[in-house]
């Protein structure tokens, strides 16, 4: 009797391990269940440049701030974790055209100009780049930007006569060779620029004459006791 227990018990044992055995295979196989979210998907759908260069269109100082605009449209679809759509909307982006590349060509002139972080750049046609050109011949000034192909575009700015005439005579006072000349022809550019709405031009200029004959004390005080006398006169 005792030894029939012992084999009913020995049975159960046994049963009780191989099904034990055959749970934790099952589990094994089953892959433990994670949770899983959407997604979202951008797809670009436009990129575009835009060139503002200001009003009015026709420029009667040589001076204009010119700021460039980076454009972007996007589509957004948002997606559940079986891949299904719930959701899609537009997304449009603008940036200024930072620390990026502007062609200008002015008359013969092709020149590279930087945007600022801001995306401005000033155009100024009394600049160096600019010396010798024959500003009766120029009409037209066209700024260009890309941003790769099918990303770029054009714009444009008008001289006006008056301009023309005024850029011919403010190069010759800037930039005509100053050693040539005394005191009073110094005060005179100097003066003639006001009177021609450089101002800007015309202080540059007396800060330049007043430095390059720091050297020279007694020409220097000649120079501004002439400027200050002149300026008085007016």
């Amino acid at each position: 009797m005792d030894a029939a227990v012992s084999v009913i018990k020995y049975a159960r044992i046994a049963w009780a391990g191989a099904t034990l055995a055959l749970l934790q295979a099952c589990a094994n196989q089953i892959p433990a269940t994670e949770p899983t979210s959407g997604r979202m998907e951008r797809e670009l759908v436009s990129h575009s440049l835009h060139i503002d260069v200001g009003e009015p269109r026709v420029l009667a100082s040589p001076h204009r701030s010119i700021k460039v605009t980076e454009s972007r449209l996007f589509t957004l679809t948002q997606f559940d974790s079986a891949g299904n759509q719930l959701d899609q909307q537009d997304q449009f982006q603008s940036l200024p055209w930072a620390n990026q590349q502007v062609e200008l060509v002015v008359g013969k002139v092709r020149v590279s100009r930087q945007t600022d972080q801001d995306g401005q750049l000033r155009l100024n046609l009394l600049d160096e780049d600019f010396v010798g050109l024959d500003f009766d011949e120029v009409r037209i000034i066209t700024l260009s930007v890309s941003a790769g192909p099918g990303v770029q575009t054009d714009a444009t700015l008008l001289v006006g006569r008056e301009l023309r005439s005024k850029l011919r005579e403010a190069e010759q006072l800037i930039y005509d060779n100053l050693e040539e000349d005394d005191v009073n022809q110094w005060v005179y550019r100097v003066q003639r620029l006001a009177a021609l709405g450089l101002d800007e031009e015309s202080s540059q200029l007396e800060n330049m004459l007043i430095l390059l004959t720091t050297g020279d004390p007694q020409l220097q005080g000649d120079f501004i006791q002439a400027l200050g006398e002149a300026t008085t006169q007016e």
